[in-house]
């Protein structure tokens, strides 16, 4: 049997160690301070570009919202106009109960289509009020998910 061969470790050789060890554990506090940095400004940006294209679409549904009612107030002269050609109509003539059942038909178009209008305007707004209730709550998710790793990092790397 081949006799161990045994090294004396010296103080010296404790303290060259020592001094590694705390170089590497250093170096490891950096590299870790860099990753959370770096998560963090990864993070801002997301935020940034999010808050950017929610920006976009609220810009692009304001635009079509005015553009929608404007349109709507186009049909809504052409029918007053339209209306009003047809009562002018029935006093040229002498006005009989026909030409009234006729108005009266006419009336009620107008009236179902002002009511479509309202409710157009109703679901526009409930939209309008969803789309920034969905934005909220797609951001509580991705922050919550964000949280998560975050502390998933700290527990891994022991910082508290």
């Amino acid at each position: 049997m081949a006799k161990a061969k045994i090294k004396k470790i010296t103080i010296d050789d404790l303290k060259i160690t020592i001094d590694n060890l705390a170089v590497a554990t250093s170096n490891g506090f950096k590299a870790a301070d860099k990753k959370t940095d770096n998560l963090a400004a990864t993070m801002a940006d997301g935020f940034e570009k999010q808050k950017k294209a929610t920006d976009e679409k609220i810009g692009n549904l304001t635009v079509m919202m005015a553009e929608g009612f404007k349109n709507q107030e186009k049909l809504i002269d052409e029918k007053i106009d339209d209306l009003a050609a047809m009562t002018k109509r029935g006093f040229d003539k002498t006005a009989s109960k026909e030409d009234l059942n006729v108005v009266k038909q006419d009336l009620e178009v107008v009236k179902n289509d002002i009511h479509f209008l309202k409710s157009d305007v109703q679901d526009i707004k409930e939209k309008v009020d969803n789309i920034e209730k969905l934005t909220l709550q797609q951001h509580g998710f991705q922050i919550k998910k964000l949280e998560n790793k975050v502390k998933y990092i700290e527990k891994v790397l022991t910082i508290d």
